[in-house]
């Protein structure tokens, strides 16, 4: 293996682990999966090309490899992470685990993640222990077709691969302004970085005297670590930014200039498959716990990835890879894939069914669409509960944090016969602040914010009960001090607001959802506290309700929390009378 590529692997997998485990200076440390594809265009078609025989035996020896490349080391750390989620990660989440578990063995974990909308450059609440196996199931959604092209069509006829390059790129780029989370995650948006590594394999190698490789090497690498440390998750991706990454991957590769055997990124490289598995369970059990992670956490993460993927690479991946007493047909690798997926499913189901005191309900407005989900700048409908009849209005608004408090006022809103309307947005605060979703500016978060105040100050209502989600960090638009940032948003909003206004504190962000865990406060939501008295208004801290220095899992008999972030629904109706007495 040409030590060159290697090191590209090593890159990748290092600029990943370090993004991953928040290091603030690798703000493009994602785009390490993206030079991953690059990589694997060109080596697989480069495999490709040497292949001989019947297009069947072909197409037979290509799926063999993958199954003894890919299968016995994903599958060991799906059903390994399966274990690990049920001792060491919160009960509540193990039913949404397990479908993630389900989908990983089978190659699909991007398919499930684009379904549920889940946010992989956002990840604010409760991320998924297997959130990573979607780069693999990209993979290998294209190599279940791509073998079959190349040996039909492509190598016989090169020249469709530069405009197959081009237009798949196009569309690529244009589809994640349209859906930015599903052409994160959907195979057709990555094709084009296939592509660019296929190109490489497919077209003759370039001549270039020694000196000229070595320049064109060093500024293949210079512009990957551009694009690792300039590139942020306010640029869309894949996008023009990600062009970057993928146009230093295939410098480096036409260069082929060698490395070092021993040197550190050819060393990792040999690693990388295993790292890249074994490091982002380890990466949430430290976020599952900590509200941020310190230098010590950082570290372990490194040194636990590092052993691991040695264990994993030495006993696992080798043995199957190389060892021939290791050879299973395709049907048995088949029967591998199903007994992974029937484990690692189980793992999680079965604990997720005999749990107790789970109340995982979403309040009504998620499903009668009140509650506006990404993408919809306002309700289609008039939002109204409690006595709609009543001349007495109360209005909730604000993002998923606001709505946690729906319950509890719908219940106030009977008992006083008072209209409630619900206003509320996931991701988008109360506030004037430009949010971005996936890259991208949150067009429709924008114009909920303006709605908002209009509506507002029409109705005039008795009180307008606002809350936001202070214990995270929304990506901005604009980069710069994220609390000053935010204090300003808020500012403007609640200037504008002419109605009186009960500001609902943030509830606790748990670190562990199983026994206790620290009532800990950002700083972002200790200066919302202060601005909010500095204007007059009533401020309520929420935390007293669940919390002392610590707070249980367990509220009334009934988990406190739906996930690791909002409030359960029976915990809100709980909270109702410590609402109702905010009220005059």
């Amino acid at each position: 293996m040409r030590k060159d590529i290697q090191a590209l692997r090593g890159f990748s997998i290092l600029v990943v682990l370090l993004y991953h485990a928040q290091f603030g200076w690798l703000r493009g440390g994602f785009l390490g999966v993206d030079i991953f594809f690059v990589i694997s265009g060109f080596v697989i078609t480069s495999k490709l090309m040497e292949g001989e025989g019947s297009f069947g035996k072909q197409i037979k020896e290509f799926y063999v490899r993958r199954a003894k490349r890919i299968l016995p080391a994903s599958l060991t750390v799906t059903l390994l992470t399966s274990i690990f989620a049920n001792w060491f990660l919160p009960a509540i989440s193990r039913s949404r685990f397990s479908i993630e578990a389900l989908s990983s063995s089978l190659f699909s974990a991007n398919l499930n993640f684009a379904r549920v909308g889940n946010d992989y450059l956002n990840q604010s609440l409760d991320p998924s222990p297997f959130l990573h196996y979607w780069s693999l199931g990209v993979e290998e959604q294209f190599y279940l077709l791509w073998p079959i092209l190349f040996l039909l069509i492509y190598k016989a006829k090169r020249k469709l691969v530069i405009p197959t390059l081009l237009l798949s790129g196009v569309f690529g780029i244009w589809y994640t302004q349209v859906s930015p989370v599903n052409s994160f995650y959907l195979p057709f948006s990555r094709f084009w970085e296939f592509f660019a590594g296929i190109l490489l394999a497919m077209y003759p190698k370039f001549a270039l005297a020694p000196k000229a490789q070595k320049i064109t090497a060093l500024l293949g690498w210079l512009t990957l670590l551009f694009s690792v440390t300039w590139v942020t998750v306010s640029d869309a991706t894949p996008g023009v930014t990600t062009v970057i990454a993928v146009f230093g991957a295939m410098v480096v590769l036409a260069a082929r200039v060698e490395v070092k055997p021993a040197t550190l990124l050819p060393s990792l490289g040999d690693y990388s498959f295993s790292l890249y598995l074994v490091h982002w369970p380890i990466v949430v059990y430290f976020l599952d716990r900590n509200n941020r992670l310190s230098s010590l956490n950082k570290a372990e993460i490194i040194v636990f990835s590092l052993i691991l993927s040695f264990v994993l690479t030495q006993f696992v991946e080798k043995p199957f890879r190389f060892n021939k007493k290791w050879s299973l047909s395709l049907q048995k690798w088949g029967v591998a894939i199903l007994a992974g997926s029937v484990l690692s499913y189980g793992a999680l189901a079965a604990s997720a069914s005999t749990t107790t005191h789970i109340d995982k309900s979403l309040p009504i407005t998620y499903a009668d669409g009140c509650h506006l989900n990404f993408g919809t700048p306002w309700p289609l409908k008039d939002c109204a509960f409690g006595d709609i009849t009543s001349s007495k209005e109360i209005i909730l608004a604000g993002d998923s944090h606001a709505a946690q408090w729906f319950p509890a006022l719908e219940k106030i809103a009977r008992d006083r016969k008072l209209k409630l309307v619900n206003l509320t947005k996931s991701s988008c605060p109360a506030s004037i602040l430009e949010t971005t979703r996936n890259g991208k500016f949150d067009y429709s978060c924008a114009i909920f914010q303006i709605k908002l105040i209009t509506r507002i100050n029409h109705d005039k209502p008795l009180f307008v009960f606002l809350s936001n989600f202070t214990e995270y960090k929304y990506p901005l638009r604009n980069r710069g001090d994220y609390d000053s940032a935010w204090v300003t948003g808020e500012r403007k909003f609640l200037s504008q607001i002419i109605a009186p206004v009960i500001f609902l504190g943030d509830t606790p962000k748990p670190t562990n959802a199983v026994g206790k865990f620290q009532a800990a406060r950002s700083s972002t939501t200790i200066k919302t506290e202060k601005l909010v008295k500095e204007l007059g208004i009533t401020y309520v801290h929420t935390a007293a309700w669940l919390c002392s220095t610590t707070c249980p899992s367990i509220f009334n008999g009934v988990n406190t929390y739906r996930d690791s972030s909002h409030i359960s629904v029976s915990t809100s109706l709980n909270l109702a009378s410590k609402l109702s007495s905010e009220l005059p």
